[in-house]
């Protein structure tokens, strides 16, 4: 298997070539989706001392439950599949956190919990994830992935010769 930075090397040299293939008006958010694959939603998160784990720094113990729930080069390491676990899973993250900013600020301030509780989400990640930068991103972070797991699989090729 591949270590973290060479992982990292690779897919950041595979960049470029992949953005010939998107059209310029996406290529921002297909980029940053592939940066964002690349370095904090790598298939090795499932791993607590993996690089992308330890970028999230005091966030990474968000990822704990991820962790336990899903073994390494398990389904994380499944193309489009395992990505669409990590994203699901940080849109889990995120509408757990904003429920709960919410009940913790109706202690503090009901006006403000209220207004915060007024926010239509679901009409917010309807507009957020029906467009095509959604797309592009979602695209960067599955491509970014791709490359990971097939940079894990020829490594693992390769040692296996060796060892012959």
């Amino acid at each position: 298997m591949a270590s973290g930075k060479t992982h990292e090397i690779v897919n950041l040299v595979a960049l470029a070539p992949m953005l010939y293939f998107v059209p310029s008006e996406y290529t921002l958010y297909f980029a940053g989706g592939y940066v964002a694959g690349t370095f904090l939603l790598s298939p090795d998160i499932d791993l607590p001392h993996s690089r992308s784990s330890k970028r999230w720094k005091i966030l990474r113990c968000f990822w704990f439950p991820y962790q336990a729930l899903f073994s390494h080069r398990g389904l994380s390491h499944v193309p489009v599949l395992g990505t669409f676990t990590r994203i699901l899973y940080l849109v889990f993250i995120l509408i757990f956190l904003y429920f709960a900013l919410i009940g913790i600020l109706s202690f503090w301030n009901r006006e403000v919990a209220s207004s915060l509780a007024s926010l239509d989400i679901q009409a917010l990640l309807k507009d957020v994830l029906s467009g095509e930068e959604a797309l592009y991103v979602v695209l960067g972070i599955i491509c970014a992935d791709i490359m990971h797991i097939v940079l894990d699989w020829i490594s693992s090729f390769f040692k296996r010769i060796a060892k012959w």
